[in-house]
């Protein structure tokens, strides 16, 4: 089972801010369904959606059965995406960048599950979807339990080199799951040191929450 792609994107507010601990109350985030850390496939159709994006390579390649699973989790975050968001705005206006994963070009649990989001969303679209993003070296994922401090993450994380000139003036910055925010602040500020002039958002497919009960935020 899916999620039910909502009418409208949420946005995280003053209330939902303080459940997401390294935003700000500037920062622009917003977010398509809610997922429920540590409840399994069985709590809900975005965990079970979540957990399928998340399944790694090597573990696609010891069963790979599995890969429909990931396949169809990827192909139905891009639907909600074009859904969610009007075409002018992805043509006009955005350059969207995916978060990388944890581990780096080269790695063999490398993901780029969310270019592949991205690459479905705006399919046929003038999009501008640009890996600007890359880390260093391979980490343990923040979903397997060990958290890497913000100024680690910061030093692995780099803006890479861009022949396609200065990007349109909204980068969305797009992930799977936003828990603290801190893969967000990193990706702004090193996005903002090299693009001081561009309004730097977030995007996520969901945010966590500890007893979901639909959307809490704003819509928009």
């Amino acid at each position: 089972m899916l999620p039910e792609i909502p009418d409208k994107l949420w946005q995280i507010d003053e209330v939902t801010v303080a459940e997401h601990f390294s935003l700000g109350a500037t920062d622009r985030c917003f977010y398509v369904w809610e997922y429920a850390p540590r409840k399994g496939y069985a709590h809900s159709p975005t965990n079970q959606l979540i957990r399928n994006l998340k399944i790694e390579p090597t573990a696609l390649l010891a069963n790979p059965a599995r890969q429909q699973y990931k396949d169809t989790a990827i192909a139905h975050g891009g639907r909600a995406l074009r859904h969610l968001i009007p075409r002018v705005f992805v043509e006009e206006h955005a350059t969207f960048v995916p978060v990388p994963g944890s581990k780096a070009r080269g790695h063999p649990d490398f993901d780029d599950r969310m270019r592949r989001v991205l690459d479905a969303a705006f399919s046929g679209y003038g999009a501008d979807v640009r890996d600007l993003l890359t880390v260093s070296q391979s980490m343990v994922a923040d979903h397997r339990g060990s958290r890497l401090p913000y100024d680690e993450l910061r030093q692995l994380t780099r803006v890479t080199d861009d022949p396609n000139g200065p990007p349109r003036p909204v980068i969305v910055v797009v992930d799977d799951v936003l828990n603290s925010g801190k893969h967000f602040q990193v990706a702004k500020r090193v996005l903002t040191e090299r693009y001081p002039s561009a309004e730097v958002r977030g995007l996520f497919l969901a945010r966590c929450v500890r007893d979901p009960v639909g959307g809490t935020g704003d819509q928009t």
